[in-house]
């Protein structure tokens, strides 16, 4: 009886989707006949934040530079089936760019015109675990009877990845074509090699944690990648609850900068603000936070690219991998992509932790080789190819 039921919502469900796209797409027709087309017309989405930052952020400072008459719109993704994606399809109706980061539902329920040029950033550098199209038929990704419904990914025109090395990954996760997947880099690594602006960040950042100022503290990083929940969760492994049940276990030297996921459940993050060497990292980005550092610490976390960046020792947690493996995937095997030390123990991470000095030298180069063709002026060759092609 219960699987019968759940058979009828699950019916139920597509049946809703597909008169919603339906609706949707008539909507976004009579829109374009109403509403002129404007070539100057930006929309931005903020997919994760209600602040302009990451990728967002160093397009939007480049783009106001090089197109400075542009009208933009900024609009927060709620991806949700019901009315209000209305005020989104008007706004795109007459776009001439629409320019994302992540997953944005709108998209995807209408076919936009050949004046729309749809720019994906995408979040993440390089191709780590995988995502989109990648993950169908795995426990974390998509089944084919949704992909028929919401074909999620779709309608890119230009897609802008951090190395050639990624493309055919990325061809395969938004299940497009690679001549529209571009090599020119990650816009927020440009801040990296703006001096004046990381010692700022820098100064702030310590002026506000006294723990950061301490020379006998060593700086660790921690941010784990997101992990979905219930019948979709990657593991049962929880990386913020192996930290605490550690801690003792650590130098007294030793100072956490935690930063979590922006899914992470706030619960956990009052757990570990009890303890005094941890310190929550908020209001700054992970780039920003990885300025006063001294290593870094993930599980999967494709942050761990960007960060070789700054050539300092850096690790991956990694006692489930086979797990992970089997329920979500990785596009290349991790001592490929990265250089960082591959733990797959409590021991381990103790011993690596313990092992950490402030102002520790790693060599990266290998690593970025094979990750990044650009890692300078991003943004300028990003928004200087999407409005000339």
């Amino acid at each position: 009886m219960a699987d019968l039921e759940m058979d009828v919502v699950r019916v139920l469900k597509y049946a809703y989707a597909t008169l919603f796209k339906l609706f949707i797409r008539t909507v976004y027709l009579v829109l374009r006949l109403f509403n002129k087309q404007n070539d100057m017309k930006v929309i931005f989405v903020q997919s994760r934040s209600y602040k302009i930052e990451g990728n967002i952020k160093f397009i939007y400072n480049e783009l106001i530079k090089q197109l400075p008459n542009a009208e933009i719109h900024f609009v927060n993704a709620k991806n949700k089936m019901n009315l209000s994606m209305l005020k989104d399809i008007k706004l795109i109706s007459n776009a001439k760019y629409l320019i994302l980061d992540d997953y944005y539902l709108p998209i995807y329920m209408i076919k936009p015109t050949r004046h729309l040029k749809v720019i994906q950033l995408w979040h993440a550098a390089g191709a780590f675990k995988k995502f989109g199209y990648s993950t169908v038929g795995t426990k974390f990704g998509p089944n084919h009877s949704y992909l028929k419904v919401v074909p999620v990914h779709s309608h890119y025109t230009h897609v802008y990845v951090s190395t050639e090395n990624v493309i055919q990954d990325y061809a395969e996760a938004f299940n497009m074509s690679p001549s529209h997947i571009f090599p020119y880099g990650i816009p927020r690594a440009d801040l990296f090699s703006q001096q004046t602006n990381c010692e700022e960040i820098k100064r702030t950042l310590m002026k506000k944690h006294s723990l950061l100022n301490d020379k006998e503290m060593v700086r660790i990083l921690v941010a784990p990648t997101y992990r979905a929940d219930g019948k979709y969760g990657e593991t049962d492994s929880q990386l913020i609850n192996i930290f605490l049940n550690i801690n003792f276990m650590l130098c007294e030297e030793t100072v956490f900068i935690f930063k979590a996921h922006p899914y992470t459940n706030k619960e956990d993050l009052k757990r570990l603000a009890e303890h005094p060497n941890i310190i929550i990292a908020d209001n700054y980005t992970l780039n920003e936070w990885m300025l006063v550092s001294d290593a870094f610490i993930t599980d999967y976390s494709s942050a761990i690219f960007e960060y070789a960046l700054l050539e300092k020792p850096l690790a991956h947690f990694v006692p489930d991998i086979n797990e992970y493996s089997v329920n979500r995937g990785f596009y290349s095997k991790l001592d490929i992509i990265s250089d960082g030390s591959i733990l797959n123990n409590e021991h381990e991470l103790i011993e690596w932790l313990n092992n950490r000095k402030r102002h520790e030298y790693f060599d990266t180069s290998r690593m970025v080789d094979y990750n990044f063709d650009y890692t300078q002026n991003v943004s300028c060759r990003i928004v200087r190819h999407f409005i000339n092609n």
